[in-house]
């Protein structure tokens, strides 16, 4: 226990030496120019499914579960995109991916300091795998947002055949099971950056314990921010019209800041990994 906490400690303090609050301020700036842009197609595209209805039931949930305080202007955002001629949903997905592989550069910046990697990837290269990572990522989300859909949909129809005394449970289970996929998601989703971010792919199991601490700090960040923002400061009060999007700003802020932190995790967890094929041929370049 006490060695956990001493490798959490020098964590943050390597990232503190690698610049990351830097790195997370940069990717929280392409994460607020991606996160509107986002919310614009997804409710467009909901909102002319005529099945769409369980998806943006359950999205919004997810978002009032993980948003910190105000996310209610944020929801109505998504409940009230329209539809929308074709091509401006065009753009605007190109707009939204160009902006969502900012925050994965900023991030594989971050991971090269913290396995000490130089960058040996130009700049066309590392663009096309930021947006390849965009698209990996979405697909265990997507694939989390269906399952928890249908089963929604499938509890729907389920409790009113069910005996009264026993429908408490099965809504109790079916709230804890929210949370398993989602924290499995994450999980899946962050090792999947891990792996693949940095110029030597790290192994699985050198990713999964950064992956499991940079999920359970981000559910615990949130829970403290949204507790912030609730009792003790209110940035509407600051920021006028904008408080929200402040806020949001911060906490993208905050878990850009995690992420990166568990990679440094990884790091010292897996010292071995720390040194990739081109550190090596450096070192042996040399007179």
């Amino acid at each position: 226990m006490w060695r956990l906490l001493r490798l959490l400690g020098i964590s943050f303090a390597r990232a503190f030496v690698h610049d990351a609050f830097a790195t997370a301020k940069a990717s929280a700036y392409s994460s607020i120019l991606t996160f509107f842009p986002g919310l614009v197609i997804l409710g467009s595209v909901l909102a002319n499914w005529r099945k769409g209805a369980p998806y943006l039931r359950e999205i919004s949930y997810a978002l009032g579960s993980i948003l910190p305080a105000g996310s209610n202007t944020v929801l109505n955002y998504l409940k009230g995109a329209g539809k929308h001629p074709v091509g401006f949903l065009l753009t605007t997905s190109v707009i939204t991916l160009w902006t969502a592989s900012g925050v994965m550069i900023s991030w594989m910046e971050g991971f090269r300091r913290c396995y000490e990697l130089p960058k040996v990837w130009g700049l066309v290269k590392e663009r096309l795998i930021a947006f390849m990572l965009v698209i990996f990522a979405l697909v265990p989300m997507t694939f989390s947002t269906i399952l928890v859909a249908v089963g929604s949909k499938f509890e729907t129809r389920l409790v009113p055949y069910l005996d009264p005394d026993f429908s408490p449970y099965v809504l109790l289970m079916w709230g804890g099971l929210r949370w398993v996929i989602a924290t499995l998601t994450s999980i899946a989703v962050i090792a999947l950056i891990y792996h693949n971010a940095v110029p030597r792919t790290q192994p699985w199991h050198s990713v999964i314990p950064g992956a499991v601490f940079a999920t359970i700090v981000w559910f615990s960040v949130t829970v403290g921010f949204r507790y912030y923002l609730q009792h003790l400061g209110d940035f509407t009060t600051i920021y006028g019209s904008l408080g929200v999007s402040m806020a949001l700003l911060v906490w993208m802020y905050l878990i850009s800041l995690v992420v990166l932190v568990g990679a440094e995790f990884n790091a010292l967890l897996f010292p071995r990994a720390m040194l990739g094929k081109e550190l090596t041929a450096i070192s042996s370049s040399k007179p």
